[in-house]
């Protein structure tokens, strides 16, 4: 039989998950990962993208998972990688993306269970990762590199998606052993692979609830959107004609120019979810930015029935109670309850209350659009970006956000045409996750348009990734808008104390961003009115490369940005 080390074996085991790319800094803890990945790399079709550190290596997975809806894979060195490495799997985790994490220990004399003996770069990765992660484990034996490898994808992809995370030691890694007598199998020989439909009698139920009910309200989360679930809903709210709501890591389950979606942030949805008589609520844990669930949001438990449809149990009647659980994933759950509907109740025209919706979401827009009418002015709206990113790129563009004040902007502003079209950090709301989500993104739909629209602060956390994605021939747009400061912290401070205040701690030091791109290999513009968005846009794709457009924005207006009341009102749980 040949030899193959603990490396090569780790490599084809990652391959028959269907693991593309391994995104990890190389070490030479892991050396053996990194030579079996030069040796074997073209005829398994898998690539090694070295990040410039690690956090945002974990955020490009993230994404990664989230356009494609399959695990990736991001790997840590002993010590300090693994230490940069946690920040990123706790995004991770809060979005319920599938990240396998895999460190490294120093060899198994001297790693954690010695960790008292001083060896350097030891320290206890189990302890340190566990609270951040579905499952973690130790493999301690060579041959026991493809169980515990299925163990980690067999948990991170089970129920609730979530990272896991797998510690190697350097001595297993570098060990031969026999080839044959590792046991590899595919994904469909011990884990699920295909949505699972929920129960037929449960099924049945929610039909005749739904056909008893008048005013209903299909109300869309993090889970709809992994499972790909967009058709399923539309087709469900066509045929019940009620509107369609969504949370912001939702947006585009059901296209924002469909006449049955209602924004996220207007109170076009707010009376949508509280009025009706029943919510479908698809994927989602009716978090703190959905005010748990109660009212004024929703309505009152007592009166409004709820159907939640979610792949975890242990999130039905999370924060509210619901009157019928459907468990299974939302893409097979919606297309039986989309059956047994069409068999128990006759297709109805649109609710009279979408018309009222419609009309108050009309006049919410009305007022975006005349602030920000002047698309010369100086300097420029955050929002009148977007407007321009909505004209320039079509609808199967992937639109990245970044933490911050410019979120808001970002999402009322940008059209949301498609699921998996949107990227953004909605349950951390992480600065710096943007450029690794763009090239994560990239990696994943290479054919696709990436932009990233994102504030000078978020930028500053990972803006060294433009190297990443130069080097990985990734080209990314990523529009920064400059207002020099910290402008939530702005906001917050104005919030905490009712008045007008030196800014303290807050500003920026004047940096040209569009020169720091250039610097690492980029394209880069400047821009400091709207009208001369469109041009630099066409000059940044056309150059080829991953492009920085600095665009100057005003300051002022970003201390209180649209939707600043409703963000305030959901994180102090005061509406």
């Amino acid at each position: 039989m040949s030899q193959i080390t603990g490396g090569e074996l780790l490599l084809k085991c990652l391959h028959a998950e269907g693991i593309r790319f391994i995104n990890a800094i190389t070490d030479g803890t892991y050396m053996m990962v990194i030579e079996a990945i030069e040796r074997l790399g073209t005829e398994l079709d898998m690539k090694l993208v070295v990040p410039r550190h690690e956090a945002a290596a974990a955020h490009a997975c993230d994404a990664y998972t989230r356009i494609t809806g399959e695990p990736a894979v991001v790997m840590a060195c002993a010590g300090p990688g693994a230490a940069n490495l946690v920040a990123g799997v706790m995004c991770a985790q809060a979005e319920g993306s599938p990240v396998i994490a895999i460190t490294t220990t120093r060899r198994s004399d001297i790693s954690d269970s010695y960790i008292q003996q001083g060896g350097m770069q030891v320290s206890n990765h189990l302890d340190i990762f566990r609270p951040a992660v579905k499952w973690n484990g130790k493999v301690d034996h060579w041959h026991r590199i493809p169980d515990m490898v299925r163990h980690a994808f067999r948990t991170a992809t089970s129920g609730r998606p979530g990272p896991t995370h797998l510690l190697i030691p350097e001595d297993i890694i570098a060990q031969k052993g026999d080839e044959g007598s590792a046991d590899i199998w595919p994904p469909e020989k011990y884990r699920l692979t295909q949505p699972t439909p929920a129960d037929p009698v449960a099924i049945r139920r929610a039909a005749q609830m739904i056909g008893a009910a008048d005013l209903i309200n299909i109300h869309c989360g993090n889970g709809a959107e992994r499972s790909g679930a967009g058709r399923e809903v539309q087709q469900l709210a066509e045929y019940l004609g009620c509107p369609v709501t969504a949370t912001i890591r939702a947006r585009g389950i059901l296209s924002d120019e469909h006449p049955l979606s209602f924004h996220p942030t207007c109170m076009s949805r707010i009376a949508a979810n509280g009025q009706a008589d029943l919510v479908i609520a698809v994927g989602t844990r009716l978090g703190e930015l959905n005010m748990w669930g109660k009212p004024p949001m929703f309505g009152d438990p007592a009166t409004q029935r709820m159907i939640q449809i979610d792949t975890e149990p242990t999130h039905i009647g999370l924060n509210r109670p619901t009157d019928l659980a459907l468990i299974g994933d939302a893409r097979a759950v919606l297309s039986d309850l989309i059956d047994a509907v069409r068999g128990a109740m006759a297709e109805r025209p649109h609710h009279a209350k979408v018309a009222e919706y419609r009309a108050m979401q009309d006049e919410w827009q009305k007022e975006l659009d005349e602030l920000s009418a002047d698309m010369k002015r100086s300097p420029m709206l955050t929002g009148q970006i977007l407007k321009v990113c909505n004209t320039f790129f079509d609808e199967d563009a992937i639109f990245v956000m970044d933490g911050g004040n410019t979120t808001l902007w970002d999402i009322h502003y940008h059209v949301a045409r498609k699921q998996r079209s949107v990227v953004y950090s909605m349950n951390y709301g992480h600065l710096g996750t943007g450029l690794p989500y763009a090239i994560g993104a990239k990696l994943a739909k290479p054919e696709k348009a990436v932009y990233c629209v994102t504030g000078d602060s978020a930028f500053g956390f990972n803006m060294q990734e433009l190297e990443t994605a130069v080097r990985n021939d990734l080209p990314v747009i990523i529009i920064v808008a400059v207002d020099g400061a910290y402008g939530m912290e702005k906001t917050a401070q104005l919030r905490q104390f009712g008045r007008e205040a030196d800014w303290f701690g807050h500003d920026h030091a004047p940096v040209r961003y569009d020169h720091v791109a250039i610097a690492m290999g980029c394209h880069g513009e400047y821009v400091a009115v709207a009208t001369d968005l469109q041009p630099a846009l066409a000059r940044s794709v056309d150059s080829g490369k991953p492009a920085v457009i600095h665009a100057v924005v005003d300051p002022d207006a970003n201390v209180d940005p649209p939707g600043n009341w409703l963000w305030a009102a959901a994180r102090t749980g005061k509406m």
